[in-house]
């Protein structure tokens, strides 16, 4: 059963159609990915299932008391609040029930005979509402989910007017995903993630229970999690089954079809017209003719796109230039160091890049990867060693915040300062190959969106003629067509490449060697580590890496003799006995009046430990609640030994 449907929706701004008769329907449980080009109307969708906007025609129905977290592009939040209290605004049900749960404890000190069993109903009826919101959990919850989206500790009491736009990005995407929802709606959420948090959100995505609409430009992400996939294209919604990478190849095989049927009517047309044409003024057949002339015409006006040939969605067509045959080494790191104070970026990095080279560079949010990029290009001074640079070399840099654009200058006079050498025409031409034409042109650069900037940045990379290409996320506020254009573009090019970047089908693509900075060899972070990886695809076997590592840390934790059969002697194989289990086989040596005064005790140490999760003062005491959390886990986790062990017992 659908839980929205959208039926024959309109939607228009001003002159602009945005949708046009769209259908959809959105399932309970189903993961599902959205995807289409910039302006395509993913957002307005979104906008319209949560009641932001309406539609000019058509209907929405939504499931009884659906509930619902949406995650905008932009996450906007009161500058009064921290971090930790705007989580707090995200269970506030469960902070009422917690409040209630002392209000009514307090009251029954004062209370005896109906009225306090009345009172203690009451008590019993919260603390169980509270167990079922995860009221026991939330905080650990909170502090998990933040450290999952790379939000540190030590801002968590920080106001969120102090908060990075990347901060509050993914601030934004926490609180979302500590919303009690049936249904989520989750607008860009892996910007301003690193590779780390993208691959703890897959995993909540996986394990979510609701269903979740995504719109991604992450190929990757949209592999692992869709189910299916919604592409918004010509104001229309089409559904295709299966991942991201099943949508390309299902797509590519309709298109296929398509053209073909685009060439059988046309034949069947030029057909008919010839009939007509040559049997027309032919004694026996001018009404056979006129005939199918009529036919013809009322087939053309009851499908007016019967000839039209099927086009995909336009998107930047570029390819860089050759690069000319210069130094043999391009970079050259020796023993190189960057420190800020008490913060140590790396130290001791010692490699050399060659012609023709490509290195990737990815890790953690605030780890160095930019300023490993500045210090390649001279723009900062180590704090130990070298980063020198050929140069002979003509280097094309792309900035991800865009801080190389000159805000006052147009377009035009940005990108032709790019190459002097063109003329007004020939940099127009390019730019319109970036979709910066007509009046986008005279545009101030400063008043240009995200993608503009980056599309501008790209135009000016391939007017410049680099020999070396350095790039700081690239992929930024590109759409997956524009991703795929560039990824083209880059395995055609034959200089040298160093390229910061997040995005894994990209690198996986792109690069030959990886440098992996900020992490340990578990992929945690950790500030001054680095890692260079030369198998390709350079971030798949990355990550293959790590996983294979941490299953052998496992390995080696694993007790010896844990999960061990041992052998029954001979004599006892005719003699069927059931064995118990390993983990209950301590409590063998108590009798059943033992193991029953065990469990009495440990429902009172639980039942104790959940009147103190009600503290004010416990939950306020991040290490304190930890702990609580840690002893909650381990008394439950043996209580329900217990249990097992008195039911074999007592079978």
């Amino acid at each position: 059963m659908a839980i929205v449907t959208l039926r024959d929706i309109h939607i228009a701004f001003g002159m602009e159609i945005v949708l046009d008769k769209l259908n959809l329907q959105l399932h309970a449980a189903e993961k599902v990915g959205m995807v289409g080009a910039n302006g395509s109307g993913k957002s307005t969708i979104f906008k319209l299932i949560v009641g932001r906007i309406k539609p000019d025609m058509g209907g929405l129905i939504k499931q009884r008391a659906l509930r619902i977290g949406y995650l905008p592009q932009e996450a906007t939040f009161g500058k009064d609040r921290t971090v930790i209290e705007e989580m707090h605004a995200s269970v506030e049900h469960i902070l009422k029930l917690q409040k209630s749960i002392q209000v009514v404890s307090g009251e029954m000190e004062s209370l005896s005979g109906s009225a306090l069993k009345a009172k203690m109903r009451r008590y019993d009826r919260l603390c169980h509402d509270f167990e079922i919101a995860g009221g026991y959990e939330y905080e650990t919850r909170i502090l998990a989910t933040l450290a999952g989206i790379g939000l540190e500790p030590e801002l968590h009491q920080a106001k969120t007017s102090a908060l990075s736009g990347g901060q509050l990005s993914r601030l934004g995407l926490a609180q979302v995903l500590m919303l009690d929802t049936d249904l989520l709606l989750l607008d860009e959420p892996t910007n301003h993630l690193d590779l780390q948090a993208t691959e703890w959100l897959e995993r909540f995505l996986a394990g979510y229970n609701g269903a979740a609409v995504i719109i991604s430009h992450d190929r990757s992400l949209l592999d692992k999690v869709a189910c299916k996939i919604i592409e918004v294209e010509k104001r229309h919604a089409n559904i295709w089954n299966g991942n991201y990478s099943n949508y390309i190849q299902t797509k590519q095989t309709v298109r296929l079809q398509q053209h073909r049927e685009h060439i059988k009517r046309v034949e069947m047309v030029e057909r008919t017209l010839d009939f007509i044409a040559r049997n027309k003024d032919q004694e026996g057949m001018r009404k056979t003719a006129r005939g199918r002339k009529t036919q013809l015409n009322r087939l053309l006006k009851l499908n007016p796109d019967f000839l039209d040939k099927p086009t995909d969605q336009k998107t930047i067509n570029f390819s860089f230039g050759k690069s000319e045959k210069t130094s043999n080494l391009v970079l050259r790191c020796e023993k190189l160091g960057k420190s800020f104070g008490e913060l140590k970026l790396f130290s001791d990095l010692t490699f050399d890049i060659l012609r023709g080279e490509r290195l990737g560079i990815t890790g953690p949010n605030g780890t160095g990867k930019s300023t490993f990029l500045n210090l390649a290009l001279g723009r900062l001074e180590p704090s130990a060693g070298i980063a020198r640079m050929a140069k002979t070399l003509r280097i094309g840099y792309l900035d991800q915040h865009g801080d190389v654009l000159d805000a006052s200058k147009t377009v035009l006079e940005e990108a032709g300062g790019a190459n002097p050498k063109l003329s007004s025409e020939q940099v127009r031409n390019q730019l319109g190959a970036f979709l910066l034409s007509g009046d986008d042109v005279f545009k101030q650069c400063g008043d240009l969106s995200g993608g503009q900037r980056n599309r501008l940045m790209l135009c000016k990379l391939v007017l410049s003629e680099s020999d070396v290409l350095v790039m700081d996320e690239p992929t930024n506020h590109l759409d997956i067509a524009s991703r795929e254009t560039l990824e083209t573009a880059l395995a055609n090019y034959t200089g040298t490449m160093i390229v910061v970047s997040h995005d894994r089908y990209f690198l996986d693509r792109v690069v030959d060697k990886l440098l992996v900075v900020g992490t340990d060899e578990l992929g945690a972070r950790c500030l001054g580590k680095t890692e260079f990886v030369s198998v390709k695809p350079v971030y798949s076997y990355y990550s293959s890496l790590v996983r294979n590592r941490v299953e052998a840390r496992q390995e080696k934790q694993t007790p010896r003799g844990a999960g061990r059969r041992r052998r029954r002697p001979a004599a006892a194989a005719d003699k069927p006995r059931q064995k118990t289990p390993e983990e209950l086989r301590r409590f063998n040596k108590y009798s059943v009046e033992q193991l029953e005064e065990m469990i009495t005790e440990h429902e009172r140490e639980v039942s104790e430990i959940k009147e103190r999760f009600g503290d004010a003062e416990i939950y306020k005491n991040h290490e304190q609640l930890a702990q609580l959390q840690i002893t909650f886990d381990a008394t439950t986790a043996e209580l329900n030994l217990l249990y097992k062990a008195y039911e074999r017992r007592t079978e």
